[in-house]
């Protein structure tokens, strides 16, 4: 077996010598500058050589326009290229960063080797912070170098293809233009060799940052997990028994530094971690305070606007609605940028976090030390003092003694103060918030439970929920200021702007005051809630929690959905009502009879169709239902309309034709049946109708397509008003005639084409009928118009002498002469006369001013009396 085994091992070794051997030689050698000159003599040598075959260059005479075409493009190419490569790489930041991450890192290591005397969760949470700004900052970077990279790699496959182009291969046959071309050839490939040089230097240094970066990475990804762990492990163990009893010395293994030495080492340690954090964060907050100053330079502006446009005392009186944005400009904006610091990012560390509430507390002091009682304003200096104090507290590394009673005396006082604040706001008028007293109740709950917790010795847990009961109080006065000073800087903007052309212009503040303020509020109490579940540290359990329960799938039958699939869908459905409604309102769709908004009212129901539409389409999509899903929506509505939801269809429909259609407008004046009104707004499924007397019918889109309606302003709102005038016999007509026509034709609310008519209509008993005719350019003011021409007009005919006809009461005059009585025949039965009847004759009747006399007739007259 021996003699088998020798001999495979020696041809197993001649054999890795000799592929050893024919690497070392076909391994090319690294390319040695060469000028261009050298290459125009190589080249040209080539050329010569095409005749024995044994050059790779060809001579061509077709191929002259494409050769020197291509020499061009190539040309411009690697100048463009070396260009890019000259600039460099933008990795100067990231080179000169990685000390600072180091650094960071050996901050957290350090910490962690020493988390056996670290017993505050609150800095184990600040190395969490720190740790995750690193990893997203280190994350980021990998982004940006693999960018770099794939651009590299462009360039390194655009020299490949430019070295195997054969076309490059062909030269003119023409001696002069060979030459030419061999000298542009020659330089072509020199910058071939210069810009594949330097890509390749650019793609040493990029891979060697990018191991430096992908080291750091895992680092601050296993740092993070192990932080993960010790923040579980400390939660597990956070309510049990961590120091001594109040009224016992420390334990031995507890004794530790001294309070004045704790402190100088935590604030040293929080300063040089808030500075890394700046260091990592800092363009960040460059734009919060951008942010701030243009605020402040808004609402300045809006001010100066209002008083440029009303008098000294209006322009006051309108801008003290603003009780804390026009009064206190700069600390109104200090807390509105503070106050959504700290609400609207989880992520900061303790030190930073403790700042903006400090910050926010000072703002709310400077705002209300005039505007609340001082016995009130005292209790709050109390407040701040004690806030600015566990934001101290929490600053600490390890707990000591003194630590444990300024907790415990922390906590007795503030469930004083939250007991006088009750007994205050029984009294008080001043406009709190609804929910005051829940807040202060629960201030107080914690309290006592931080207390509880001192005296158990659980001094961590103790300062934890003596802190979250503290700054949950102090915040929550400032987040109301906050939502107060937004809508105030809503105010101004309205305000200032009410007199553009702007959108702003059509808003009306009032209306949208309450709606608004309610969904301000709203984001203030889940943003308020947010905070007081991050400083007791429950809002990553809980977060978890509430998305495990949303994300997971539940079935029903075979349909599979999740919570958040649902709610997604009704928060899409509910936002596109929403939207619709903004739009209506901001395009003056408020049912007036304006019109320059007429012509809004079918194009508005369109766009309210499409918008409903694509919310439906896109709440399918973003829950994640299948579509086959609405199918089966669609036809189990269709199965519902052959049953039960005709009539609903049929006005949904006729909304649709009412769109497309037009035969009515918002603002147009219509008839239908007995009703008349002005329409207010074309709906999906009903229309509203504003009557004369002030309600608001509400119409099925169905009757008005099936209902025969009379539409007075389809084309135009002109009317025609017809005026009917009484003029007494004797009256000179035509005079009459002449001046109601004068009249009309004087006056500027009565149209002169068509021209007034006026016409004699009728004889009567009491006179004859004068009917004017007349047109009027808005039928709105056809009551007014026509009230006003009867009143000229009676006035225009007494000034002519012409009297205005009037009934006049009939006189009846009963003769009882008894020759004018006949005896009456004999009956049966005897009759008895009555008693003798007289003449009646009724009182005379005093005529109108201005009436003629009337000639006095005598009472026998057979013309006047009858006989009865």
């Amino acid at each position: 077996m021996r003699n088998h085994i020798f001999p495979e091992i020696f041809s197993t070794l001649f054999l890795l010598l000799l592929c050893a051997h024919l690497h070392a030689q076909n391994k090319p050698a690294p390319p040695k500058p060469i000028d261009s000159a050298t290459l125009s003599k190589i080249i040209s040598q080539q050329v010569k050589d095409t005749s024995s075959g044994k050059s790779v260059i060809k001579l061509s005479d077709t191929s002259v326009a494409i050769i020197i075409t291509r020499l061009e493009t190539y040309t411009l190419m690697l100048n463009q290229v070396m260009s890019t490569l000259r600039r460099g790489l933008d990795t100067v930041e990231i080179s000169e960063s990685i000390p600072l991450i180091d650094s960071s890192m050996k901050v957290v290591k350090r910490d962690m080797a020493a988390s056996g005397s670290t017993n505050n969760v609150h800095d184990l949470y600040t190395n969490r912070v720190l740790l995750v700004q690193l990893e997203r900052k280190l994350d980021s970077w990998q982004d940006v170098l693999f960018k770099f990279h794939d651009r590299l790699v462009n360039i390194t496959d655009t020299l490949l293809q430019l070295r195997s182009d054969t076309t490059m291969r062909n030269f003119p046959a023409e001696d002069e233009l060979r030459d030419i071309y061999v000298g542009q050839m020659a330089t072509l490939i020199q910058k071939w060799r210069q810009v594949d040089s330097a890509n390749k230097a650019n793609l040493l240094h990029l891979g060697l940052l990018q191991n430096k970066v992908a080291k750091r990475y895992i680092d601050v990804t296993n740092l993070l997990e192990d932080m993960d762990f010790q923040l579980s492990r400390f939660t597990q163990r956070m309510y049990n028994k961590d120091f001594s009893y109040l009224w016992e010395p420390p334990l031995p293994g507890k004794k530790g530094p001294k309070f004045p030495q704790v402190l100088n080492r935590s604030v040293h340690k929080n300063i040089n971690i808030l500075k890394i954090f700046f260091s990592v964060r800092g363009p960040i907050y460059l734009l919060w305070f951008l942010g701030a100053g243009l605020f402040l330079w808004w609402v300045s502006f809006n001010a100066k606007k209002v008083k440029s446009k009303h008098e000294e005392r209006e322009a006051e009186t309108i801008l003290q609605q603003s009780r804390y944005l026009y009064r206190y400009p700069v600390a109104s904006t200090i807390l509105l940028a503070s106050t959504l610091s700290f609400l609207i990012s989880i992520q900061y560390p303790i030190m930073f976090t403790g700042i903006c509430w400090v910050i926010t507390a000072l703002a709310t002091t400077f705002i209300i030390r005039h505007n609340i009682p001082p016995n009130l304003f005292k209790r709050w200096l109390l407040l701040v003092l004690l806030l600015v104090m566990y934001c101290i507290n929490n600053l600490l590394i390890q707990v000591t003694f003194t630590e444990q009673w300024a907790v415990f005396i922390g906590g007795i006082i503030s469930i004083l103060l939250g007991s006088y604040l009750l007994r205050a706001l029984r009294n008080t008028t001043l406009p709190l918030p609804k929910y005051s007293r829940s807040a202060i109740w629960l201030f107080i709950i914690l309290s006592a439970l931080s207390v509880v917790l001192v005296v158990m010795a659980r001094v961590a847990a103790a300062k934890i929920v003596g802190a979250a009961s503290v700054v949950s109080i102090t915040m929550a006065l400032g987040v109301v200021l906050m939502v107060e000073i937004l809508m105030e800087a809503v105010y101004l903007q309205v305000e200032a702007k009410k007199d553009s052309s702007t959108f702003i212009s059509m808003i009306d503040y009032q209306n949208i005051k309450s709606r608004l303020k309610t969904i301000f509020y709203i984001i203030a109490a889940v943003g308020w809630l947010a905070l007081m579940a991050r400083n007791l540290y429950l809002y990553d359990g809980l977060y978890e929690q509430i998305t495990d329960m949303l994300i997971a799938e539940r079935k029903i039958g075979n349909f599979t959905f999740s919570f958040s699939s649902v709610i997604i869908f009704l928060l899409i459905i509910w936002l596109s009502t929403v939207v619709t409604q903004i739009i209506s309102y901001l395009l003056g769709y408020t049912g007036q009879t304006s019109q320059t908004h007429k012509k809004l009212g079918s194009a508005m129901l369109l766009i309210r169709l499409a918008i409903l539409a694509a919310g439906t389409l896109l709440a399918f999509a973003a829950s994640g239902i299948p579509m086959d899903k609405l199918a089966i929506v669609i036809g189990a509505l269709g199965v519902g309309i052959g049953f039960g939801l005709q009539n609903i269809v049929n006005n949904l429909v006729s909304g649709v034709i009412l769109a497309f259609e037009k035969p009515i407008e918002v603002g147009d004046v219509i008839e239908l049946g007995t009703r008349t009104g002005v329409v207010k707004e074309i709906g999906i499924r009903s229309s509203k109708i504003s009557a004369g007397d002030g309600s608001e019918v509400i119409v099925p889109n169905g009757d008005l397509i099936a209902q025969q309606l009379v539409n007075w302003t389809l084309t135009s709102r002109t009317r025609r008003v017809d005026v009917l005038v009484g003029i007494a016999y004797g009256a000179d007509l035509k005079k009459a005639l002449t001046v109601i026509k004068d009249y009309l034709l004087s006056q500027d609310d009565i149209l002169k084409a068509p021209e007034p008519v006026v016409l004699l209509q009728n004889f009567r008993d009491i006179g004859v009928d004068i009917q004017a005719m007349f047109w009027i350019s808005d039928l709105g003011q056809a009551g007014i118009v026509k009230s006003q021409v009867l009143t000229d007009v009676y006035i225009k005919l007494q000034e002519a002498g012409i009297s205005i006809a009037y009934p006049r009461p009939q006189q009846v005059q009963i003769n009882m002469e008894p020759g004018m009585w006949k005896q009456p025949s004999a009956g049966p039965t005897p009759v008895t006369p009555s008693a003798p009847v007289t003449a009646v004759k009724p009182s005379p009747v005093v005529p109108p001013p201005g009436a003629p006399p009337e000639n006095p007739r005598p009472d026998n007259s057979p013309n006047d009396a009858g006989d009865v």
